[in-house]
């Protein structure tokens, strides 16, 4: 009997075309293969589904998908990970560039150098398949505002973006784990028992803006937003084992933390 499921897990429900929309003009804006896009949901979205039952039977009804898409699926099982190696190799980057910034004087680290450097950092924290070179890492981070280049020093100003970096391998990044955040909380929140169990996930927005004072006021959310970012990052790093080697943070295989923005968009049916 435990196999058997109720009948509302296999009413499938379809979602509003404002879902597919936005994200469709994105993913072509960004230059993304739409039939890889097609290809890895079908697989990803099937072999979750086993996961769930472990029998095909029961993957066919709650799916929608056809016997031969899920055999197809299952067969060569290669679901991708969720979890991207830029943005650990990004992030523990960061972490030793703080650790750096607080030893040299000034703060002002080294760009080149075998210890105590940027390149030593770069080179410490990088995955074994790494693409990323030294050179544009470092440029994305200028970029962001996160350090500046001062003759053969950076100095790290925070952690913190405060400028947008706008190249689509970047991007791409930041959406892949924006979905995967986002969906985690609302589906951690969905099989939540209790209000005190949940995520935080609320939004607030006013369809009576004007558009002569969407500027001034997009201008202000943006400084507030970054005050309180500067107080969840305090928070955060104030719980963080900062005697955790970069494999141990790997090991861990864990994240946590709070992301938003701010949105002004045209509504689309």
């Amino acid at each position: 009997m435990n196999n058997l499921f109720k009948l509302e897990n296999f009413t499938r429900r379809k979602l509003p075309t404002k879902f597919y929309s936005g994200l469709s003009a994105l993913l072509q804006d960004l230059g993304v293969d739409g039939n890889d896009v097609v290809e890895d949901f079908i697989s990803n979205y099937v072999n979750h589904a086993y996961k769930k039952s472990q029998t095909k039977s029961s993957v066919y009804l709650s799916t929608g998908f056809s016997r031969h898409v899920v055999k197809k699926c299952l067969e060569e099982s290669k679901v991708k990970p969720t979890s991207s190696k830029l943005s650990l190799h990004y992030d523990l980057l960061v972490r030793e560039l703080v650790k750096l910034s607080k030893k040299h004087e000034n703060g002002l680290i080294p760009i080149y150098g075998k210890f105590g450097s940027y390149t030593s950092a770069y080179n410490q924290t990088k995955p074994p398949d790494n693409i990323i070179t030294s050179k544009s890492m470092l440029e994305a981070l200028i970029n962001s505002g996160i350090v500046s280049k001062k003759k053969k020093n950076i100095y790290l100003h925070s952690s913190l973006p405060t400028k947008s970096n706008n190249t689509k391998l970047y991007l791409i990044n930041i959406i892949s784990n924006l979905m995967f955040r986002l969906s985690k909380t609302i589906q951690y929140n969905l099989n939540a028992k209790t209000t005190d169990e949940s995520l935080f996930q609320m939004t607030y927005l006013s369809n009576s803006i004007k558009p002569s004072k969407r500027k001034e006021l997009t201008d202000g959310l943006r400084e507030l937003a970054r005050q309180h970012f500067e107080e969840y990052q305090a928070l955060i790093d104030s719980y963080e084992d900062t005697e955790l080697s970069n494999q141990a943070i790997e090991n861990l295989n864990n994240e946590i933390g709070i992301s938003s923005f701010i949105f002004n968009n045209i509504n689309e049916e």
